[in-house]
Order: C-alpha cells, then structure tokens, then sequence
C-alpha cells in the first residue's frame, strides 16, 4: 500500500525537520539513499556549509537593475523619506493647519509613505549580504506575501489620500459651500478608517494567492581532494515564491481591480482635478477668496499631485500593458517594472522636499521648526515655535517692527 501524501511530509519532518512537498520529500530521500549505497556518507559539520541557497544574483539583465537599485538607491531614499515625512508631520501639527481637513489626509499620506518605503527593508537587507544569511533567508521569503500585502495597502492608500486632498480642494475652489459643509474633521476621520478597510480587503488577497515553497536539494562536498572517497553529501534549501494555482481565476480577477482601482482611475481622475484647479487658480484673479491657509494648502495639493502623476502615471501604461501577458512579461517589461518601483519609493520619499522648494511658507515654518529643535534657550525655542505657526509675511512685518524699535532705541542717548 502507497503511504498517503501526508504520511510523506510527516516523514520528512521527523528526519529533515523541514515541511516538504510530498514530491520534494521523496526525491531528498532517494538522492540521499542513492549517495549513501556509493558509499558518500553524510557530512560531518553541516552547520559550516551554506544552509540556504542565495538565489539572487546577476544572471540577468533584470537581476542587475533589481539588485543595483535595491543597494544603493533604496537605502539613502528610506533616510530621506524617514526625515521628510516626519517633518511633514510634524509641521501639518502647527497652528498654522488648524482647521484644514486636508491636512489630516497629508498627515495619514505621510504616514502611509513611511510604511511603503520600510516594507521593503527585508529586500534591501538580502540584496545587500551576498552570502545567505541563516535567519535571514527564511525570514525574508516567508514573509514576503505579508510585506508584498503591507506595501501595496500603503501604496494604495497613498494613491488615494492624494487624489481625495486634490478632490476636495477642487470642491473647494468650484463648490465652496459644499465644501464647508462636507469637508469637516469627522467626515476626513470617516473617509480615511474606510480607505484603511477598502484597501486591507483589496490586497489581502496577495497572502490567498501566493505561495512559497521551501525545495531542498542534495549536495555534495569534497573535504579532501587527495583522498579517496572523501566526498560526503548535506541539505541545502532554496525558497520559490509563486502563485497558487487553486487561485487562478481570482488571482487574474484581483490583478484587474487592482490595475483600475489603485493605479487608472486614480491616475486619470487625479489628473483632470489637477487640470481644474491649476486653470482656476492660476488664470483667475482669486483675490480675497482664499485665506493664506488655504492658498498654502492649494499649492501643496497642485505639487503632490503633479509629482505623483510624473512618477506613478508612467506604471498605468506599465500595468495595462502587463495584464495581458500573463506572467512572463519578458526582460524588458520586467525592467519597466522594476523602474516604476523605483519611481513609487521616489514618489513617497519627495513630497517634502517638493513642498520645501516651492512654497514659501512651508519653508519658513520648516526653518523656523528645525532651528526651535535645535535650540537649547527654551525662551528662543518657544518663539522660533512660535514664529513656526505665523504666516509668512506676517512674521516677517514683526520681525522689521522689532528692528526698528530696538535700533532706536540703541540709538537713543542714555539719562543714566
């Protein structure tokens, strides 16, 4: 009688401590009786031979891209985006924001950036070490589907903070009493905990379809080249992540809604806002309309969804491209891929610095927050916090009053 399948693994885990396919399990047990009736005994100190197979490497074109930017672009990136996106928010914390609710959408996509850069901090760190590391190298594939889930939850949710700021300040603009009556801090509060749940549902679907198998191959290992039969065999195991192919159907289904949801229909409707609100706020006199606030927070709209459009509107065409071809995209539709990635983590890492360049007074509450971190004087630090919440130009009228009276009185001649 054929022992059942399970019978099989139970085997293999009570001789290799290791869960193998059935199939996988047999083959390891033949190999080895194979070696063992030529006389190729076991290896005394497998711990000192390589446990796991390093299976990334330069073998190709794809491998390169991927592992060259995973070690020297990713790293600095995920220190940018760490002091950018902590900076923001921190300064959407100020006075200045009060009463805003798309700050708390710039807050949450700050946040989410964070969580999108560092879940790929298990890649970077195997991309790094070129030899295979023993706690690393099950830690990384076993968790990949996870951290592939987390990434894209935060991807998306990114996505679509982005475009729901820029829908709400072309409410703003074209409706503005729908606006003040929608856009409040509980309905922002609503919309983000049901972006949060939307998103989890979307992507929890990558831990459903997705695979990894731990495939363990016989090795052999001369000690002594010199002497005869000196050979002697050891495990040595290689993980494969793959899709499950009791999933098809709903895998194909997933990868469509997820092409739509999280990367066309936000592309396309973030790009005719951006489209509205620059042809109302550039080529019309607002005048009074808006307060600063308000004017500060438009301009922060315009240029993170100009810098997502420029980096992420390059994978809509990607994607679309992709989705019908299965899953061999070929070398140079998995170099775009690659690419875009790379694209996404730059996306995440730049609003800050975006915002820095070209809005004044994102700059001076920057400054005026860093040198208040900075001070030691808790008198100078509570006014640089202070001056850090004051608009502009306002800040700068007090500081030409304060000049001015104490140059006069420097110069005012003394009774004493």
């Amino acid at each position: 009688m054929d022992p059942r399948p399970a019978d099989i693994v139970k085997m293999c885990v009570e001789q290799f401590d290791k869960v193998l396919e059935p199939y996988n399990c047999i083959q390891v047990m033949a190999t080895i009786q194979d070696l063992e009736d030529k006389g190729v005994a076991k290896c005394s100190m497998p711990s000192a031979l390589p446990e796991y197979r390093h299976i990334m490497n330069f073998t190709s074109g794809c491998d390169w891209a991927e592992l060259t930017y995973l070690r020297y672009a990713v790293p600095p990136l995920m220190v940018l985006c760490l002091v950018g996106n902590m900076l923001n928010i921190l300064i959407y914390g100020l006075p200045y924001f009060e009463g805003s609710s798309s700050v708390h959408f710039l807050r949450a996509k700050a946040i989410a950036n964070m969580v999108f850069m560092f879940s790929r901090i298990l890649e970077v760190i195997h991309a790094i070490s070129t030899e295979p590391v023993g706690w690393l190298e099950p830690l990384f594939w076993k968790s990949r589907p996870y951290l592939m889930m987390v990434s894209n939850i935060s991807g998306t949710l990114s996505t679509w903070l982005t475009l729901m700021v820029t829908m709400e300040t072309v409410m703003c603009i074209m409706t503005p009493f729908i606006f003040r009556k929608y856009c409040t801090k509980k309905m922002t509060w609503i919309v983000l905990i049901l972006s949060g749940i939307a998103a989890t549902l979307l992507h929890v679907a990558i831990v459903i379809v997705t695979d990894v198998k731990e495939i363990v191959q016989v090795k052999q290992y001369i000690q002594n080249f010199k002497k005869e039969n000196a050979a002697c065999w050891y495990l040595q195991a290689a993980f494969r992540v793959r899709n499950n192919r009791d999933f098809e159907i709903y895998r194909r289904f997933y990868a469509t809604a997820t092409m739509a949801v999280s990367i066309v229909i936000p592309t396309v409707a973030m790009l005719v806002c951006t489209f509205l609100i620059i042809n109302k706020f550039t080529f019309k006199n607002l005048g009074e309309t808006f307060s600063q606030r308000r004017k500060c927070v438009i301009r922060m709209t315009v240029a993170t969804s100009a810098t997502h459009l420029f980096f992420e509107g390059p994978a809509t065409l990607t994607h679309s491209a992709s989705a019908f071809q299965g899953d061999n995209y070929g070398e140079l539709m998995c170099l775009l891929n690659h690419g875009n990635n790379l694209g996404s983590l730059v996306n995440a890492t730049i609003p800050f610095f975006v915002f820095l360049f070209c809005n004044q007074q994102f700059r001076h509450m920057t400054v005026m927050y860093v040198k208040a971190a900075l001070e030691t004087d808790e008198v100078k630090r509570k006014s640089y916090y202070s001056q850090a919440g004051m608009r502009f130009g306002r800040m700068s009228r007090i500081e030409t009053e304060r000049s001015m009276a104490e140059s006069r009185l420097v110069s005012r001649p003394s009774n004493v």
